[in-house]
C-alpha cells in the first residue's frame, strides 16, 4: 500500500454527481445528463442527437422499407409499389400491368416484414402477403399515417396527432390500443426481437426512441441500445433528390443512388458536419470545505478521437477575487496533472472541446484530489525548510504516489472482479477460465452468473446425483429426476424382509448367459467374460437415468451436460418425457410420462360423440388381449 501520511478526499464531477456547470457559461456543449458523460452538441435542430441522418439505417423514410433478403427494398415511387430484388439491380413493380389490382390511389408509406407487405393509402392500410401475391386485408384507419409489420401476424398502425398505436391482425381485425407515452409526434416503427417494439418521435427538442420490450411499458433509450437490438439497414442517406445505399461489393463497399421514382442517379457527395467544431464550459465555485486548501490532482476521463482535443483550465481562489492571468492551462493531450496554485477554498475549472465536425471528444469524469497528501509530508522536517525545495519535493513524490495508488487500486479492485454478479457480461468466460469451467454458446448472462456462483458447491459434490440435479436446474430451470438402476432392480427378492442375494435365485443359468450343458441353445445371450452369478448386478451398477418433463430441456444440451457432470465410472443415460407410458421401460408420472384425454373417436372421417354405438364385428366384442393377434392397450382391449 501507499505510504501516504493521511487521508485525501476527492469530487467527482459526472453524469451521477452532479457537473454543476454554469448555465450561463455553457456553449454548445450537451450531455450533462447523460452516463456516457458531455460531448459537442449536433449541429442543426437536435443539438442533443441523435440526429435524423444517423436515424435512417433503422428508422428509413416513409417511402422505403427494407425487405426480407439482404439487398431487397420496397419503394412507394409515386402511385406506383416497387421492389428491388437483387443487389445491384433496379426497380422493378411489384405487379405488373395487366396483374396491377388497382388499389393504390395516393399511398404515402410502405413496410414490410418477411414475406408481408403493408401501405398506408388514403385512410386505410393495406395488407398483402407472399410479396404482394394475396392480398390479406384492408384495415380502414382515418389519419393513418404509418404502418409496421409485427410478429404473430400483428400490424401497428401510427396516426396523425396521436401517440398510441393502434394494433390490427393482418385480415384487419382490431386487437385494441397500445400506449406509447411519447411527446410529440411519431415518426417511425420499428418491429425487433423478443417482441420488441421500437419507436422514434419528434418534437421541438428533436427526435427520441423508445422501446417496448414483450409488450411492455415504453420506455425512453438510446441509439447504442437500438444499435445493439436490430442491425443497420443499407441506407445512407436520403434527401429531397433522393437516397443512396451502401452495400458490399466484389471490391469493397458500393454506393449506389437512386431518384424517388427509382431511377439511378450520381452518388451524393459527402455528408456535411454533423458536430459543432468547438464547445466549452464553465462550472461554478466547487467548495473543498477547508479554508487555505491546497488543491492537489485533476485527472480526466475522455475518449478524444483523431481529429479532437480536450483542453482543461484550473484557478483556485479563496473568494470571487481572481484575474484571467490566474487561470493554470493543462498542456495539451494531458488528461492528469497537479494543481500548480496557491491555496484556496474554491476551485474553477474551465473545459474546452474541439473537433474537425466529424468526431466529437466525450467526457465522463473529471476527479479533483484535496488536499495535497503526499509521502513527503513523511520525510524530516530538514527536507521541507526551504518552500520552493518543498514545492519541487512534493510534485516529485507525487509521481511515484500515483504509480503506487494505481497498484493499490488494482488490488483493491481484484476481488471484485471474481464476483460473478458485479463483472460485465464479456468478462464472464474469462472468470470461467479461472475455475475450469465452459459455456454454451446458447447459454445468456444469467445462466453463466449462476453457474459461476455455484461452482465451489458443485465442484465439492461433484459426481453425485445432487450436483447433477442443480447444474440441470441452473442451466434449464427445471429439478429432474434421477434413477439409479441398481437400487431399483431387486432381482434376488422376494420382499422387503426375504431372502437376500445368494440365499435364492429368482433366474435360472440359461437366462443369464450361455453355459455348456446348462442352456438352451439360442435361448441365452453369449457372454465370455466374468462371473456369470453377478450378472443381475452388472446389469444395472453404475448406470442411472435423468428424467425430464416434456418439452422443459434440450436433450442434446441435456445429455452434454451430464456427460460433464456424471462420474467417469458410470454411464448415464437421458430421457426426456412424452404423453404416455413407456412400456418395458420405468416411467414416472409427472416427470417422463402425462396424463393426456384420449383423441376423439373418428370412424371413416366422421367424429362419433357419446351418442354414437359401434356394433360389435363378426368375432364378437373383444375383453381382453388376444394372444398372436397385434392389440392396442385402451382402444379394443381392456385389462380385466
Amino acid at each position: 500500500m501507499t505510504c501516504a501520511p493521511g487521508p485525501a478526499t476527492f469530487r467527482l464531477l459526472d453524469a451521477y454527481v452532479g457537473w454543476d456547470q454554469d448555465q450561463q457559461n455553457v456553449e454548445r456543449i450537451v450531455g450533462f445528463t447523460d452516463p456516457a458523460g458531455i460531448r459537442l452538441a449536433h449541429s442543426g435542430s437536435s443539438p442533443e442527437g441523435p440526429t435524423r441522418s444517423q436515424l435512417l439505417p433503422w428508422f428509413p423514410d416513409r417511402r422505403l422499407a427494407p425487405g426480407c433478403q439482404p439487398c431487397a427494398w420496397y419503394l412507394l415511387a409515386g402511385a406506383r409499389l416497387t421492389r428491388r430484388d437483387e443487389c445491384a439491380g433496379g426497380w422493378k413493380p411489384v405487379w405488373s400491368r395487366a396483374c396491377d389490382p388497382g388499389l393504390l390511389r395516393d399511398p404515402i408509406s410502405v413496410a414490410a416484414r418477411g414475406h408481408r407487405v403493408a401501405v398506408v393509402d388514403s385512410g386505410r392500410v393495406l395488407v398483402w402477403r407472399n410479396e404482394g401475391e394475396q392480398l390479406a386485408g384492408v384495415i380502414r384507419l382515418g389519419k393513418a399515417s404509418l404502418a409496421a409489420l409485427a410478429p404473430d401476424d400483428e400490424v401497428l398502425v401510427a396516426r396523425d396527432g396521436r401517440t398510441d398505436l393502434a394494433r390490427f391482425s393482418s385480415d384487419g381485425r382490431w386487437l385494441g390500443a397500445l400506449p406509447t407515452g411519447a411527446d410529440g409526434r411519431v415518426v417511425g416503427i420499428r418491429s425487433g426481437p423478443c417482441r420488441s417494439i421500437w419507436l422514434l418521435s419528434e418534437d421541438n427538442t428533436g427526435f427520441h426512441i423508445h422501446v417496448s420490450e414483450s409488450g411492455g411499458k415504453f420506455n425512453t433509450a438510446t441509439l447504442g441500445q437500438l444499435a445493439a437490438a436490430i442491425p443497420p439497414s443499407s441506407l445512407v442517406s436520403a434527401g429531397d433528390e433522393g437516397f443512396c445505399l451502401t452495400e458490399p461489393g466484389h471490391d469493397g463497399p458500393v454506393t449506389s443512388c437512386y431518384t424517388w421514382q427509382g431511377e439511378p442517379r450520381p452518388e451524393e457527395p459527402p455528408m456535411p458536419q454533423q458536430y459543432e467544431r468547438t464547445g466549452s464550459m464553465v462550472t461554478t465555485k466547487i467548495d473543498s470545505g477547508i479554508s487555505r486548501c491546497r488543491w492537489h490532482r485533476v485527472r480526466v476521463d475522455a475518449q478524444v478521437p483523431t481529429g479532437t482535443a480536450v483542453t482543461v483550465q484550473i484557478v483556485v481562489s479563496e473568494d470571487d477575487n481572481y484575474a484571467d492571468s490566474d487561470w493554470q492551462t493543462a498542456p495539451p493531450g494531458t488528461t492528469d496533472f497537479l494543481i500548480d496554485q496557491p491555496p484556496g477554498r474554491f476551485l474553477t475549472l474551465r473545459l474546452g472541446m474541439s473537433g474537425d465536425g466529424s468526431a466529437t471528444p466525450v467526457v465522463s469524469r473529471i476527479r479533483l484530489d484535496f488536499p495535497r497528501v503526499t509521502s513527503a509530508d513523511l520525510l524530516p522536517p530538514a527536507y521541507r525548510q526551504d518552500p520552493v525545495a518543498d514545492d519541487f519535493t512534493e510534485r516529485f513524490l507525487s509521481l511515484f504516489d500515483a504509480t503506487m495508488a494505481e497498484i493499490d487500486r488494482v488490488i483493491e479492485r481484484y476481488p471484485a472482479l471474481l464476483d460473478p454478479a458485479g463483472v460485465p457480461d464479456r468478462a464472464l468466460p474469462w472468470l470461467a477460465g479461472l475455475l475450469g469451467l465452459s459455456f454454451e454458446a446458447g447459454w445468456d448472462a444469467r445462466t453463466r452468473r449462476a453457474l459461476l456462483k455455484a461452482a465451489p458447491a458443485l465442484y465439492r459434490r461433484r459426481g453425485t446425483p445432487w450436483a447433477i440435479e442443480e447444474a440441470a436446474r441452473i442451466v434449464f430451470g427445471v429439478t429432474p429426476v434421477i434413477n439409479e438402476l441398481a437400487t431399483d432392480r431387486r432381482w434376488a427378492h422376494t420382499g422387503g424382509k426375504g431372502p437376500g442375494l445368494g440365499a435364492v435365485r429368482l433366474f435360472g443359468r440359461s437366462a443369464s448367459r450361455f453355459r455348456i450343458g446348462g442352456s438352451a441353445l439360442g435361448a441365452a445371450p453369449l457372454r465370455a467374460f466374468g462371473n456369470p452369478d453377478s450378472d443381475p448386478i452388472t446389469e444395472h451398477a453404475y448406470r442411472f437415468r435423468v428424467l425430464l418433463p416434456a418439452g422443459s430441456a434440450d436433450e442434446k444440451a441435456l445429455r452434454r451436460l451430464v456427460e460433464r457432470q456424471a462420474p467417469a465410472h458410470t454411464v448415464g443415460s437421458v430421457r426426456t418425457g412424452g404423453v404416455g407410458f413407456v412400456v418395458g421401460s420405468r416411467s414416472t408420472v409427472g416427470v417422463d410420462t402425462a396424463f393426456v384425454p384420449l383423441p376423439p373417436p373418428v370412424l371413416g372421417g366422421l367424429r362419433l360423440n357419446r351418442d354414437g354405438v359401434i356394433r360389435p364385428g363378426p368375432r364378437g366384442p373383444r375383453r381382453g388381449v388376444s394372444v398372436g393377434v397385434v392389440s392396442a392397450v385402451g382402444v379394443h382391449t381392456q385389462m380385466s
